[in-house]
């Protein structure tokens, strides 16, 4: 199934976007999110083409009904969910809306300007998104819904209970005016006029999406992938904890707490919403044809993640350090053991210890639970047989902290490492010397592959840019390929 679904999906995708300028991205994330029974929001300003997408997501769905509304301060239930039926209030004392023709029997639903809904629409709305029924009268409708795409110009206010709501919106995504010259000129012209036509072939059925549901349970999440999901949450975690301590730290002194600026907020990402972006990442998965989650479905975490449009560098970057981290993890173990032993002289005594570094000195490295780990040899330096604290930081890379943290950190002899209750011994240089270019050559050669293999991944992926506009991202990888190039053998 997942190959011939690969090939639908490209189709459809490429029917969908035919003739659109600079949109094909977010027509590509509103059908993931569809696919994947989630709802997207989207943020731009007016005549972006925001409902022109969701027109659009419609045509993907065989004999879908569309409800499309634009909310204000003064929308009202009966608008948005169908009016009061008076027959039925009158004949037998039911209060039942007609709902034929509105949301509760749409398949694809776009709500422009969200956040003017007011209270009573908010709460029908929580339980039409999370859990696609609607009550009416004494019966919970189940909802044909697809997915719903909302719409702004602006993001929720604070203060005003739209968090709820908000938070339902699992994919965020920034519409932004067309930016290319060329583009901008074909929409003057009328060049991007070009009518959408879906073979119904290739449109899914309500029994092709429920399959789509059921399979995509049986993709798997590599144990990697885990890991770095957990060092995303890990990260931010670390980050809202510190910025208490400083606000309560602060209270103590007697000082009034800075509220932090919307660039240095951290983004909260509940266990539910954590649980449900691995739905996502498995249906980009399943829709590219694959069995399993692959790193470049982690791509897709700079649209669910954040929670202000200011914070989106914050998560750009973040996601750019842990996703080098956790692809080039353990990079060193391609060269072979015996580069790391500590050669006899000889009169078979063992010559005078120097310690590997992958940065010229600045770190030093020690193997534990088969990865390489690194402390920088100023901190290594004050290490003795008293306790300290550590945390790791980007790239396995041990940080002594002054409070409790992650681990006690100590150093019961010359040369080793001891967290916890383990010791370990520091690589030594030595054998680079007698392996020299062959050591080089190994690292490179590996760091080199897996960044290639990881570029042809998301070249593959139909949900993701091609990796040259990831720039962060791009920034890290250079930076870890010309640390491990300017790595040279001992003398």
């Amino acid at each position: 199934m997942t190959m011939n679904l690969r090939k639908r999906t490209e189709r459809l995708l490429g029917a969908l976007s035919a003739g659109v300028l600079e949109r094909d991205e977010a027509i590509a994330l509103a059908l993931l999110s569809a696919a994947a029974g989630e709802s997207i929001f989207l943020l731009g300003l007016p005549g972006v083409a925001k409902s022109m997408i969701s027109r659009r997501l419609a045509l993907a769905f065989r004999d879908a009904r569309r409800f499309e509304y634009l909310m204000s301060r003064f929308s009202t239930p009966d608008e948005i969910f169908g009016p009061v039926s008076i027959s039925k209030l009158k004949d037998s004392d039911t209060y039942e809306r007609v709902t034929d023709g509105y949301l509760p029997t749409a398949d694809v639903v776009f709500l422009d300007e969200i956040w003017k809904a007011g209270p009573a629409i908010q709460n029908s709305l929580l339980t039409a998104l999370n859990e696609k029924l609607f009550r009416n009268g004494r019966e919970d409708i189940a909802l044909p819904l697809k997915g719903i795409i909302a719409a702004s110009n602006e993001l929720p206010a604070e203060g005003e209970g739209l968090e709820a709501l908000w938070d339902r919106f699992l994919v965020r995504y920034i519409v932004e005016p067309i930016a290319d010259k060329g583009n901008f000129f074909s929409l003057l012209t009328g060049g991007s006029q070009v009518p959408c036509r879906v073979p119904p072939e290739d449109q899914l059925t309500d029994a092709d999406a429920a399959q789509i549901l059921a399979a995509r349970e049986e993709v798997e999440v590599p144990e990697d992938i885990l890991e770095f999901l957990y060092s995303m949450r890990r990260r931010y975690a670390l980050r809202a904890q510190e910025q208490l301590k400083d606000k309560a730290a602060a209270r103590s002194a007697g000082r009034q707490a800075e509220e932090d600026d919307e660039e240095e907020s951290v983004p909260y990402v509940s266990d539910r919403r954590w649980k449900k972006i691995v739905g996502i990442l498995r249906t980009s998965a399943l829709l590219n044809g694959r069995d399993a989650v692959d790193w470049s479905d982690c791509l897709l975490l700079e649209h669910l993640i954040w929670d202000n449009d200011a914070q989106l560098v914050m998560v750009r970057e973040d996601i750019a350090k842990e996703l080098t981290a956790a692809l080039l993890k353990g990079v060193s173990a391609a060269a072979p053991d015996s580069l790391w032993r500590k050669p006899a002289d000889a009169s078979g005594q063992k010559g005078p210890r120097q310690f590997w570094s992958p940065d010229g000195g600045a770190h030093y490295g020690f193997e534990a639970a088969g990865e390489t780990m690194l402390i920088s040899s100023a901190d290594y330096a004050t290490l003795g047989q008293e306790k300290r604290y550590g945390r790791f930081t980007d790239g396995n890379v041990i940080e002594l902290t002054s409070s409790p943290s992650e681990f006690t950190i100590r150093s019961t002899r010359p040369g080793t490492v001891t967290i916890g209750s383990f010791s370990y011994p520091l690589k030594t240089a030595a054998a680079a010397v007698a392996a020299g270019g062959e050591f080089l050559g190994s690292i490179i050669e590996s760091t080199s592959s897996r960044i290639s293999a990881f570029s042809a991944q998301v070249g593959d992926n139909l949900f993701t840019r091609p990796l040259a506009s990831y720039k962060p991202l791009g920034i890290e990888l250079r930076r870890y390929q010309s640390k491990v190039e300017a790595v040279r053998p001992v003398r």
